[in-house]
């Protein structure tokens, strides 16, 4: 089966439920109803089998837009993980690209790092973070170095300000694992992979005739059930099943050199 819009799916419920045809999803209130049960199936299964739906894509970070925190990237919210704990920074003085690779280092490797800066420093600046801890962090240079102490915000040992008043997003790339965002739009062409479509179609009418419709249909849920197992079995052949924690980095990356 081919990968199916929304619409598709609203129009399939309704066709087997002899229901009133409907050209958008906001037709009526049948028709929005099981756009939403779409939305939420799609979200359960990406939550369930993150193995087989997550994408890999090299993107940038986001900005924070906050001037008094100029060391900090946001992580955007549909990332899962960051591919192997990578972060590229461009760090080119002429409008060129010169990615440079920062080291990821746990939250104890990094304080343990930044301590040995001294405020007394020019060059250092003390930076006052979300939860209101200060940071010693250098001022005048790239970065090397970069952590994250709630799974949100990345941070960086140092910022060059002669070049970059804040981290500048549209500098970073990274690769991450990423989860597709749902959108109630008619031809929304819905993230599942075409491999998948017939399971994840089966699931949605099976969910909406119990809820929507309020007449079980019993071998729908039989096949719903069926792909569903076909689904976990092909997940634990990939990899383990169920939401894998963000993971941000390898936790011995980092060796503990004082700044020069």
């Amino acid at each position: 089966m081919m990968q199916l819009t929304l619409l598709e799916v609203v129009q399939q419920y309704l066709d087997a439920t002899s229901g009133f045809y409907v050209d958008s999803i906001f037709d009526n209130d049948e028709a929005q109803q099981v756009a939403n049960v779409a939305e939420r199936i799609y979200y359960e299964m990406v939550q369930e089998f993150p193995n087989l739906l997550f994408v890999q894509k090299d993107v940038t970070l986001d900005a924070v837009g906050d001037a008094t925190k100029p060391n900090f990237l946001l992580i955007p919210s549909t990332v899962q993980n960051i591919k192997d704990s990578e972060l590229y920074y461009n760090i080119s003085e002429t409008g060129d690209l010169q990615y440079k690779a920062l080291k990821y280092c746990s939250p104890l490797e990094f304080m343990s790092i930044t301590a040995q800066y001294s405020s007394k420093d020019t060059s250092v600046d003390v930076i006052t973070g979300f939860d209101n801890q200060k940071l010693p962090v250098i001022n005048d240079e790239w970065p090397s170095y970069f952590t994250s102490f709630d799974g949100k915000y990345i941070v960086t040992n140092a910022y060059n300000s002669e070049y970059d008043t804040t981290m500048q997003a549209s500098k970073t790339r990274v690769l991450v694992t990423q989860m597709p965002s749902f959108l109630q739009q008619d031809e929304f062409l819905i993230p599942i992979p075409q491999h998948l479509s017939t399971t994840y179609l089966a699931m949605v009418l099976s969910e909406c005739f119990n809820l929507i419709y309020q007449q079980p249909n019993a071998m729908l849920n039989q096949k719903a059930r069926k792909l569903r197992i076909r689904m976990q079995q092909a997940s634990q052949v990939l990899g383990s099943g169920g939401r894998a924690k963000p993971s941000y980095g390898k936790r011995n990356a980092v060796s503990r050199k004082s700044r020069r």
